[in-house]
C-alpha cells in the first residue's frame, strides 16, 4: 500500500513539473517582450533596432503597421487605428535569441519539453524541413518552429489580422 502511495505521488510530482515547463504559444517572450507588448516596451528590453521602419497605412483593421528588426529578428506593430503600436507578430532566425527557453539551433526534443506536444506537422517545402505549428488558444494565431536537419531554423508566432 505505502509503495503504491509513493509512486502515484511521484507520478504526480513529475506530471506536474512536466506540465509546468511548458509555455503557452500565445505568451512567448523574447527577453520578457512577446505578443501584444507596445513598441516602447520592446524598445527598453531589447534596446535601439538595426532598422526601425516608418509607419505606414494599413488596410486590414484600420491603422498603421511598421517593422522593426534586430540582427536575427524581425518584429511587426500595429496600432490598430490608436496611437499605441503593439507586437502583432515575431520571426527569430538566430540562436542570439531566447524565445521561451527554446532557441535556433535547439532539437525537437527542447521544443516539446518547452512548447508541448499539441502541435501539426507539415513538410516545408521551401527549405526540405518540417514545420510544427501550435494554435493560440485565446486568439486567433500561430506559433511555428521549422526545423532542417534535425535543429530549429526559425520560430516565428503572430496573430491573425484579416
Amino acid at each position: 500500500m505505502t509503495r503504491s502511495l509513493t509512486i502515484v505521488a511521484l507520478i504526480l510530482v513529475f506530471g506536474a513539473i512536466v506540465f509546468a515547463q511548458t509555455a503557452d504559444p500565445a505568451n512567448l517572450k523574447i527577453n520578457g517582450v512577446g505578443l501584444d507588448s507596445t513598441y516602447a516596451q520592446v524598445i527598453k528590453a531589447l534596446g535601439k533596432p538595426l532598422r526601425d521602419g516608418r509607419p505606414v497605412r494599413e488596410e486590414c483593421v484600420g491603422g498603421h503597421e511598421k517593422t522593426v528588426e534586430y540582427s536575427g529578428l524581425k518584429l511587426y506593430f500595429m496600432d490598430e487605428g490608436g496611437k499605441t503600436f503593439k507586437m502583432d507578430s515575431f520571426t527569430v532566425t538566430s540562436p542570439k535569441w531566447l524565445v521561451s527557453g527554446v532557441r535556433v539551433g535547439d532539437t525537437p526534443a527542447v521544443v516539446k519539453s518547452r512548447f508541448g506536444t499539441k502541435y501539426t506537422v507539415d513538410r516545408r517545402t521551401d527549405n526540405g524541413g518540417l514545420a510544427w505549428h501550435y494554435d493560440i488558444a485565446d486568439e486567433t494565431g500561430t506559433t511555428t518552429v521549422i526545423f532542417k536537419n534535425g535543429k530549429v531554423t526559425e520560430i516565428s508566432s503572430a496573430f491573425l489580422m484579416c
